[in-house]
């Protein structure tokens, strides 16, 4: 068998999914054969600059689009260059499918060059790492793919080897039926409840009834769960930190709705009530200590809870609660903050807008400020929680969303990382409004440094003129430094790439993260 016919199978694997775009950095041989055959599928090829950077692309897509996200790397440094988009996937519940070659097995024993156990490598950042080979390849490239979307989504990593057999389909075990017994046990605490607060993670957004339940319980959603309800009608974020403790010291039931335990910073959970998980599929819950957890589809959980639960909340205990957590991260000082970046944003955001925000100090600022109207409206780096995720996403996202615009969030180290993407957005002609938090550091770290931990140059960076970049490589692109200046680059800015070069005070950060964390 030649490595084109296995690419074949791959590429119809694809194709049958409903994948679309294949994302990429070739190396020539037998990922070039999965370029070829993808786009003799349909499947249009995206050229990216990094390999992570073309994995996060993909999982982002997948996300988006339903599908699974398509990538494709060059064995050796292509697969190691590709580790962090591998595992931000798996942690993140994005669903990709990332393939490389491989040193063929019958020559392995002579050829060095380029020679890893990729399957080895690539095994804990994955749900399965396999071969692509001889023994059943078309079944191979299926379940694959399918596996990769069976929830919870994640990374998998498949590698071409026609000269090896390959191995077996990864298993795809059944979706484990209702449990019954613990749906009793937590409609038995659900009909006691008085003050329940309701907990939507990412599993969940689609659940049935959430608006209506927001009317009647507080209702805090999880980074990636944005939008679940919306904005104006949720309690606010639930994050594992200090400014959800007083609505959760004062509940006495926390109902989980598909959250993930991968979210949460970690600190300990030390509240009282008990809590009730309702998860689509088996997870590990010691996060919250002992909780019930129910497995089984939402859609026929969730309603049994809600019809019994009375809640007895004052009115207006979501929204006093959702005001009171923005107030606590209002900036004391008078300089160009970035929670005016956000507001000035959040202003100019419509419905279809998706906003992907990178790890960093800006996002304890740009998270709960931003309007969330939607699920999947906006997109983080949660369970990874990885630099350089907001770019490529973004790019991913308006590839999935072609005609919406899309505001890229990120900070000056996160931007480093990612910067060769800025001409992917300008070769593809996305509407892609990229807006750097510049302070020329690594805020949030230089927050949390301690005596003994180094010293500014362990987190500081020079001065970088991000405009000057973005326009070497043909984006329009502007340096900001007041919100008049901010407003008026936003207001003459139609569709298309642009960079605003927002150079911020970052003095408020510090207060920002002790409300936030605590």
């Amino acid at each position: 068998m030649t490595a084109r016919a296995l690419a074949v199978h791959l590429a119809r694997a694809w194709r049958a999914a409903g994948t679309p775009v294949l994302f990429g950095v070739p190396g020539g041989g037998a990922n070039l054969d999965v370029v070829g055959a993808a786009e003799e599928e349909g499947l249009r090829f995206v050229l990216a600059h990094d390999e992570t950077a073309a994995a996060i692309m993909a999982g982002a897509h997948g996300l988006l689009t339903g599908t699974v996200g398509a990538a494709v790397v060059t064995r050796g440094p292509g697969v190691t260059a590709a580790a962090t988009g591998l595992a931000q996937a798996t942690l993140d519940r994005s669903p990709l499918l990332l393939v490389s070659d491989a040193v063929p097995r019958q020559a392995a024993a002579r050829v060095a060059h380029q020679r890893l156990d990729q399957e080895a490598a690539t095994r804990p950042l994955a749900k399965w790492s396999g071969t692509l080979g001889t023994r059943e390849p078309a079944a191979v490239a299926q379940a694959a793919v399918a596996l990769a979307r069976r929830g919870p989504a994640g990374g998998v990593h498949l590698q071409l080897d026609p000269t090896a057999d390959g191995g077996p389909p990864p298993r795809l075990d059944p979706l484990p039926d209702l449990d019954g017994t613990a749906l009793d046990r937590a409609l038995a605490r659900a009909r006691r409840a008085r003050h329940p607060v309701v907990l939507v993670g990412p599993a969940g957004v689609d659940a049935p009834g959430l608006e209506a339940l927001a009317a009647r319980v507080p209702v805090l959603v999880t980074y990636q769960a944005a939008g679940a309800v919306a904005h104006d009608a949720g309690a606010g974020l639930f994050t594992g930190g200090a400014l959800e403790r007083p609505l959760l010291e004062a509940a006495d039931l926390v109902l989980a709705v598909g959250v993930d335990p991968v979210e949460p910073i970690p600190s300990a959970w030390s509240h009282g009530a008990p809590v009730v998980m309702l998860h689509p599929e088996p997870l590990d819950g010691r996060w919250f200590g002992e909780p019930e957890i129910v497995v089984g589809p939402l859609a026929r959980t969730l309603p049994a809870l809600l019809d019994v639960l009375d809640p007895r909340w004052e009115p207006g205990t979501a929204a006093g609660h959702r005001r009171r957590t923005l107030a606590a991260l209002e900036p004391a000082g008078a300089g160009f903050t970035p929670h005016e970046v956000v507001r000035a944003l959040a202003g100019c955001a419509g419905p279809t807008t998706t906003l992907t925000v990178d790890a960093g100090a800006h996002m304890l600022v740009a998270m709960p400020l931003w309007p969330a109207r939607a699920p999947r409206r906006v997109l983080i780096s949660n369970g990874l929680a990885t630099m350089g995720f907001a770019l490529p996403a973004a790019i991913g996202a308006a590839l999935a969303r072609p005609g919406e615009p899309v505001v890229c969030c990120v900070g000056d180290g996160g931007l480093g990382m990612t910067l060769a993407e800025l001409e992917t957005v300008v070769r593809l002609d996305l509407d892609v409004t990229v807006v750097v938090f510049d302070d020329a550091a690594l805020s949030l770290i230089e927050i949390k440094q301690t005596a003994g931990q180094g010293a500014a140059n362990a987190v500081r960076y020079g001065a970088i003129d991000f405009a000057a970049v973005a326009a070497a490589m043909g984006m329009p692109a502007d340096v900001v430094a007041s919100r008049s200046a901010l407003d008026a680059v936003l207001a003459r800015s139609g569709r298309g790439p642009r960079l605003v070069d927002a150079r911020i005070d970052p003095a408020s950060y510090a207060a920002v993260l002790a409300a936030t964390r605590g």
